[in-house]
């Protein structure tokens, strides 16, 4: 049986590290959405200020027109950004979820094997008490004459 457990051991390790490496691919990912976030959002800001800078000055119609069509382009990404930023952290959340279904499955592999590994050891024990009990009975036997 520890020869089947061994190989379904080795099998779930393998999920596991699969599992890790999605894991941190997808942390990774999150971290490079919530980088463009934010990003687009301090450029929106920096976009507003420089508006707010020339509409002091007189602007035209269409100036005004082209700033405010760009400023709603970059809240259309930022939507847009926050909107993957999210799927990225569901992801993430699945991700560490199978690890950790993964890790605990690999655990209780692991205390299986020990136990049965301990097991072998206490039968290989009482087995090895048993010959020497029955040596020191045959010896005894011999040296007080009886049972031959």
């Amino acid at each position: 049986m520890s020869r089947a457990i061994s190989l379904l051991l080795d099998s779930v390790k393998q999920q596991e590290e699969n599992a890790r490496l999605r894991y941190q691919k997808a942390v990774s990912d999150m971290n490079i959405c919530q980088k463009n976030l934010d990003a687009i959002n301090d450029y929106r800001e920096v976009y507003s200020s420089e508006l707010n800078e020339a509409g002091k000055s007189v602007m035209q119609t269409s100036t005004l027109t082209q700033y405010n069509g760009f400023i709603n382009r970059l809240d259309q990404a930022s939507a847009d950004q926050a909107k993957n930023l999210k799927q990225a952290e569901g992801l993430v959340q699945r991700c560490r979820d199978e690890y950790q279904l993964l890790q605990t499955k690999r655990k209780g592999l692991e205390k299986l094997l020990e136990k049965e590994a301990l097991e072998k050891q206490i039968a290989a024990a009482k087995a090895e008490q048993k010959m020497m009990d029955e040596a020191a009975l045959h010896s005894h036997l011999r040296r007080t004459g009886e049972g031959f």
